[in-house]
Formats: C-alpha cells, sequence, structure tokens
C-alpha cells in the first residue's frame, strides 16, 4: 500500500507558489496534493474545484473557512501557511501532517485500550481549548477530522466552524454536520458555542473506545433521532471513562464539562509540556503505521503515465465529504494533511453491506456547499453499443450514457427515476420510460443531492436539499412539496393518502396538496420498512409488525417477532410476509395478525450472526420465495412447507423476482442466474457484460434487468 499518489497529466503543476508532487485524495469540495513551498517546506494543499467558487455564497464560505484556520495557532492544530480564497482555482494550504486519521485507525486496526482513549482526550481537549481560545467553534469534530502523528492528535477542517463575528451563511434551519458527532442543539437549529465540540469530543472517544458511535448506525435521519430523543450506547467502555463521556453527551449543553474541566481530569494523560509522548502511547499497529507513513519517501517528481485525465464521461471520484450523511471512518487516508477532506481512491476501497437503499439522501453541510450545473438537455443518446451475442441467454433492450453523476434510482409503474446522490453537484431528477428508455421528463434539483426514491401510484417522489417533492409521473408538474427535517425520503402513497418513513413510526399526507394529516409513534424501536395496502399500513419496527388503519389512525393489531424484522413486509392474498435478522421468515394474517406460520433457514451456508438481512420475499402463484445470505426457498403459501431450496456457491446473492415461471437472482459478480419456479432447477446463467463490480446493483420489473455498466444504463431481458 503506497501512502501517495502520484499526479497525473491533468494536475496542474503548481498552486500559487507550491511545486505539486503528489495527490492526498480528493472529495467533494476539491483535491488535496502534497506540495513543496519554494523554501522545500512540504505542505498540504486543498484545490477547490473550479465550478463550486461560483455557487452562491461558497466562495464567502471559504473566505470564512479560511480565515477561521488562520486564527487558530497553537497545539494539535494544523497551521494555515499560504491561502488564496479569492484565487482561481481557490485553494488553502497548511502543514503537512504525516499521519492517519482516528477514523482509519480504529477502523483498520480496532478499538483502542483506556489509557489510549484517554490521552486522545486529554489532546484533544487541549486542542479545543486552543480552537475555542480563538474565538472558533469547530461544529464538526468527528473521527475523520483528527489526524494521529507521532508527536500526537492534530484536528482539521475548519470547513463549517463559525466565530463571533458570523453571520447566518446558510439557510434558515439547515443543519450542517456529521449524524452521531452533532450536538442535540444544532439538531435544533441553534447556533452552536463550545459546548457542542465538547458533545462531538464524548461521541469521537466512544468511538475510539468501542469502534462504533454511541448512537449507533444506519441512515443519518434515524441516528439524529438518537442523538435528540434515546441515552447513547456507552455500554462498551471502561467505568471511569464512560462517566465522563456520559457528561460531554449530555442533552443539555450546561450540563456538559468544559475544556479546562476535562483537562484537570485527564491532566496526568500527557505529559508536562502538554504534548502527547511519541506514538508509543498509541495501539501497536497503529503506531507502526505511523511510522511508515512518517518515513515514507517524498515523490520527487510526477508521473506522467499514472493515469488518463478525468474526462466528462469518467465516474466522479468522491469520499470524506462533510455532510449530514456523512459516516465516522469516512475520513482521510494515510498521508492526508490539515485541509483533507477525502482519501485516495486506492486507499479507501472497502467491502459496503448490500442492502436496498431505500432512503439515503445525504444533506451536504456547508462545508461542502456549491456544485457544478448540469446540463438537462440533449444527454440521452440511445444505441445499440453491444449488440447481443447469437449464444447469449439475454437481449439488449435499449442503453443510454449517464452523464456527470446520474445513477439508477427506482424503476416501478412503467418508468425508470434517476438522479444524483454526489453531494457536490447541484442535483436533477430524471425519469424515462422503462420500456423504451426514452426521456419522459427531467427537473433541476435545488439541493447538491437529488433522488428519486419511489413512484406511487402515478406520483413521483424525489429529495432534493432539505424537500420532499410530489411530481406528476406523466408530465413531471410538481404537485407539492414539504420540507422534511428528519423524515425519510421514501413515501408510499394508498388513495388519497401518502406515508412517510419517520423514526419511530410514521406521517401521513394528504395525497393531493401535501398537507400533513396525522402520525403514528411506536413505543420503542425504529422503524425499517412499510407498505400501504387498502387502507392499512403495515410497519416493521425493531421485533414488531404494525398495522395501522389509514381511516382511524389508529393501530389494528401488532405481530411480536423473535428477532429484529428486516424486510420490507409484502401483502398477497390477505397474508402479510417479513422476514427477521434470525433467517426466519413469517406468515401473519393481515386481517388479525395472527402468525399463520414461520419458517427458519438451516444450514452451514448461513450464519445469523453475520447475517446482513433478506431482500422482500417475492410471492408469485401460491408459493413465497425468500432470500438470505447464500440461500433462496420456496415455501408453499398455504402451509409454509418448504418446496425446494437452492443455495449460492455465491456469499451473498439477492433475489430479484420472479417472472413467467422463472426465479432472478443477482450474484456480487454480475451473474444472473435464473432457475425453475417450481422446482428450483437451474435454467441457465450468464455473466452480464459491465465495468464496476462494486456498483452491481440491479433492478428487476415486468421481467426486465436494469443496471449500471459503467457510465451506461442498460435493460435487458431473457432472450425467449
Amino acid at each position: 500500500m503506497t501512502v501517495y499518489a502520484p499526479l497525473t497529466p491533468a494536475d496542474p503543476e503548481r498552486i500559487g507558489r507550491h511545486l505539486l508532487v503528489a495527490r492526498l485524495g480528493q472529495g467533494g469540495m476539491g483535491r488535496v496534493y502534497l506540495a513543496r513551498s519554494p523554501g522545500g517546506r512540504v505542505v498540504a494543499v486543498k484545490v477547490v474545484r473550479s465550478a463550486l467558487v461560483d455557487a452562491p455564497g461558497f466562495r464567502q464560505r471559504f473566505v470564512r473557512e479560511v480565515a477561521a484556520a488562520r486564527r487558530i495557532k497553537g497545539i494539535h492544530t494544523a497551521a494555515v501557511v499560504d491561502a488564496e480564497p479569492g484565487g482561481t482555482p481557490a485553494w488553502l494550504a497548511t502543514e503537512y501532517v504525516p499521519g492517519l486519521s482516528v477514523g482509519d485507525a480504529v477502523a483498520g486496526y480496532g478499538p483502542w485500550p483506556e489509557q489510549a482513549v484517554r490521552r486522545l482526550g486529554a489532546a484533544l481537549a487541549e486542542a479545543l481549548q486552543t480552537i475555542h481560545r480563538s474565538g472558533v467553534v469547530h461544529r464538526d469534530l468527528k473521527p475523520s477530522n483528527v489526524l494521529l502523528a507521532a508527536n500526537g492528535p492534530c484536528v482539521i477542517d475548519f470547513g463549517i466552524s463559525i466565530t463571533p463575528e458570523d453571520t447566518a451563511l446558510t439557510e434558515t434551519g439547515m443543519v450542517v454536520g456529521t449524524p452521531g458527532f452533532v450536538a442535540p442543539e444544532q439538531l435544533h437549529g441553534e447556533r452552536s458555542g463550545p459546548a457542542g465540540d465538547v458533545f462531538a469530543l464524548g461521541a469521537v472517544l466512544a468511538y475510539a473506545a468501542t469502534g462504533a458511535g454511541p448512537f449507533g448506525g444506519g441512515a443519518g435521519h434515524a441516528v439524529n433521532f438518537r442523538v435528540l430523543h434515546q441515552q447513547p450506547d456507552l455500554g462498551g467502555l471502561p467505568g471511569a471513562l464512560r462517566e465522563v463521556v456520559s457528561r460531554c453527551l449530555a442533552k443539555d449543553p450546561d450540563g456538559r464539562p468544559g475544556v479546562a474541566d476535562l483537562l484537570d481530569e485527564w491532566g496526568d494523560a500527557t505529559r508536562t509540556d502538554g504534548r502527547a509522548e511519541e506514538a508509543g502511547w498509541l495501539p501497536a499497529p497503529v503506531a507502526a503505521e505511523i511510522d511508515r507513513i512518517r518515513h515514507a519517501p517524498l515523490p520527487d517528481t510526477r508521473v506522467e503515465a499514472a493515469a488518463p485525465p478525468q474526462t466528462p464521461s469518467d465516474p466522479p471520484e468522491i469520499a470524506g465529504v462533510v455532510s449530514i450523511g456523512g459516516h465516522p471512518d469516512a475520513s482521510p487516508g494515510s498521508g492526508s494533511a490539515g485541509p483533507a477532506d477525502a482519501a485516495p481512491a486506492s486507499e479507501r476501497p472497502r467491502s459496503l453491506p448490500r442492502r436496498r437503499v431505500l432512503a439515503a439522501l445525504a444533506v451536504a453541510g456547508a462545508g461542502a456547499a456549491g456544485g457544478t450545473a448540469m446540463a438537462l438537455d440533449g444527454l440521452w443518446p440511445r444505441d445499440d453499443d453491444k449488440p447481443t451475442n447469437a449464444t447469449s441467454h439475454v437481449r439488449q433492450l435499449w442503453s443510454v450514457r449517464l452523464t456527470g453523476d446520474l445513477t439508477l434510482g427506482v424503476v416501478a409503474e412503467g418508468l425508470v427515476g434517476l438522479g444524483n446522490r454526489e453531494l457536490d453537484t447541484p442535483g436533477a431528477a430524471r425519469v424515462l420510460d422503462a420500456g423504451t428508455g426514452s426521456l419522459r421528463w427531467q427537473k433541476r434539483g435545488i439541493g447538491k443531492a437529488t433522488d428519486v426514491t419511489s413512484v406511487s401510484e402515478g406520483v413521483v417522489y424525489y429529495g432534493s436539499g432539505d424537500y420532499l417533492y410530489a411530481v406528476d409521473a406523466a408530465d413531471g408538474e410538481i404537485r407539492w412539496k414539504y420540507k422534511t427535517g428528519l423524515l425519510r425520503f421514501v413515501p408510499i402513497t394508498s388513495g388519497d393518502r401518502t406515508c412517510l418513513f419517520i423514526p419511530q413510526g410514521l406521517v401521513v399526507f394528504n395525497a393531493t396538496s401535501g398537507k400533513p394529516l396525522w402520525s403514528y409513534l411506536f413505543d420503542k424501536g425504529e422503524t425499517e420498512e412499510l407498505v400501504a395496502v387498502d387502507g392499512t399500513v403495515y410497519l416493521c419496527g425493531q421485533r414488531t409488525l404494525h398495522a395501522v388503519s389509514t381511516a382511524s389512525h389508529k393501530r389494528v393489531w401488532t405481530f411480536d417477532a423473535d428477532s429484529k424484522l428486516i424486510t420490507l413486509p409484502v401483502v398477497a392474498a390477505g397474508t402479510v410476509y417479513c422476514g427477521g435478522l434470525d433467517g426466519t421468515l413469517y406468515a401473519v394474517d393481515a386481517r388479525t395478525g395472527k402468525q399463520q406460520w414461520q419458517h427458519r433457514f438451516d444450514g452451514k451456508l448461513w450464519d445469523p450472526r453475520i447475517a446482513g438481512g433478506a431482500d422482500a420475499p417475492v410471492v408469485s402463484g401460491g408459493i413465497v420465495y425468500f432470500e438470505n445470505t447464500a440461500y433462496v426457498t420456496a415455501f408453499d403459501t398455504r402451509t409454509g412447507k418448504q418446496v425446494w431450496q437452492h443455495t449460492s456457491t455465491a456469499k451473498d446473492i439477492r433475489l430479484l423476482g420472479v417472472s413467467a415461471g422463472s426465479v432472478f437472482l443477482a450474484e456480487p459478480d454480475g451473474t444472473l442466474r435464473v432457475l425453475d419456479a417450481g422446482t428450483g432447477r437451474r435454467q441457465w446463467e450468464e455473466k452480464l457484460p459491465r465495468s464496476a463490480v462494486d456498483s452491481w446493483r440491479p433492478k428487476f420489473a415486468d421481467g426486465v434487468i436494469y443496471y449500471e455498466d459503467g457510465k451506461r444504463l442498460r435493460a435487458v431481458t431473457p432472450a425467449r
């Protein structure tokens, strides 16, 4: 594993007076380079994307970041060396910090022992003391913004910090920061003070000690809800550490300790001069990695043939953006520096869990504001660029080019919805005809991401910025919009009602006007999935299936499962089917909530300890098909008796759907496997032509498979 990524012909030779020698990373705001000053000093230079500087308000925010960073001079921070916020491009240079982030250290080498966490806490408290004495509040302290060097931690990235002189530079009510590390008062839209940084410090220490944030993971809205309404999970922390972290995470900012108090408590964790000892205070593997980075030779020349320049058809490199949908280990990679907001692509590949992303719209913070305007016309050349082979089991119906950051969102009701989930580009919602690939309509989004999440009863729903839009599926006319806050962007329409998730229940709107009508809350547990059928909404809590009447606004019944329910409820012929984490498929009477039958997976290839979940059951022809990890099993819907079971050699398969007597499965390497729906016997399989294994997220509707192949969207169907 190399520390530095070589420059390419597309990179400039100099930024200001600094000679660029390597890439350190790339993210939502731009690229970060390793550079040398005229006197030979090694620095890190953040170069803002050219398209961002013209975005409304961006230049002012970047000037603010530079000004805030210049004010801070002291221990455990990276000093600003040079900057040109008004230049073209705009850029900021800081001291180079040869190390890795807390996020990468914990993710790569595991949780830390108590003494190491205490020393980290003392150093960060001292850094915050320096920052606050400079009149700055950081507002985005998190594992990826703390770099570990041989002489101690270093706090970086002041992109969303504030000073006493700051006026409101963001939209009223906008929440900036990273879920799980944002203080409750910030989530309430109040101005955040030093106590907000203390809250984030407590969350960082809990992460270092346990490997997980104190408010859990998952969708950002759910994490934020737990921050507001639930107590942190600190069970994995030793007693003394747990007590002080608990005080840092108090809901009331007045109940949190000050950084001076924390330094008094942890004063024995550092040497008398305030600096942490040489990297021996860290876990041994982390210290060894820091030493490797520290002594890695710096590149002297650019590598001309390292990579072709990025073109408009290439997928963008995005990582580590400061956003409301961020993650504690979406962090700068090895060799990162003060202003870094991303890691080299070669350093960051990780296996992402394969579960449906039904509601993943990340709302960007001010630190990554702005973006490139997307052209909305002339982007849909259709062709037969890859003719079907005569011996192929599939034939291509159509193919269109995906320009910019466009990605496949949803396929339903004869439409294909496209959006963009990248945080550095103003989004656009586009809807295609599922049969021909032709463009029906398109709408420019208002936020830095636009996610088309559902089509329901002639209405297309997409999220952009802080709003949910309900759009007529036929012509793209906006029916209504709603400022969502912590709501999830996956609405379901049932008659004259539209239902949305909230973290512990649902809220129901008038489907025509968008006016909120009523809500339903759980006693406990987080909402995972819902479906609306014939005036009843079926929702999954943690271990409970709820049926709620849209007429009475009341619960009709609840069903308690033996383990966490993890699939979308499916209603067919008066029965609700839902799958649990322990591998059990439940069949529940839709009218009474009484269990009709259940069947649990058994077998050496299925392990409930590591099962990430299952896709929604599929019901067809009196059989319900259920997939979990490496198994697909067919059950008789009436008796629950197993009809057949298919075991895959792949570690993780997806049940796409059933059509024309065939069951369609997707394997992680891009293989499409087709089984006989009645017997489970293999009919055929084919590895579809595609360019990126890690982007294999096909959609299935009416016997057609829709999938992304690099920068193309393809629709293929069995060649019968």
